[in-house]
């Protein structure tokens, strides 16, 4: 499946706002990514996952930095300082190394996904 934020990210042009469509994709993405192990993906499809999930996170990044930030939640700090950690350490070694690394890409980019959603619903007056 293909979102328009892949399409942005991967053409690399600056996004200001996500639709609710687009977060609802990229949620659906985590979802996938956060599987318990007996249902991991194989390792050609945790490598898209990865791709996808490094696609979202370049592009919430910039979208939750736009953010002033006395507006965001601690989550996003925490999501924000384990993004650059986790694209700077890269996956590791190991058996489960790279099954690893997505879920904590996922789990990243799911704080990100969820802040933005909470921020953009409407608010009852």
């Amino acid at each position: 499946m293909d979102s328009v934020a892949h399409e942005r990210a991967r053409n690399g042009a600056p996004t200001v706002a996500l639709t609710a469509s687009e977060l609802e994709l990229i949620a659906l993405d985590c979802d996938r990514a956060l599987v318990d192990f007996a249902h991991r993906p194989d390792p050609e499809e945790n490598v898209r996952q990865v791709v996808a999930m490094i696609d979202h996170g370049e592009q919430l990044t910039l979208v939750a930095r736009e953010v002033p930030e006395a507006e965001r939640d601690g989550r996003v700090a925490g999501a924000l300082r384990d993004w650059s950690e986790l694209l700077e350490r890269g996956p590791g070694d190991g058996p489960f190394a790279n099954w690893t690394y997505l879920r904590a890409l996922a789990r990243a980019v799911r704080s990100f996904t969820q802040f933005l959603q909470e921020r953009n619903r409407p608010r009852l007056s």
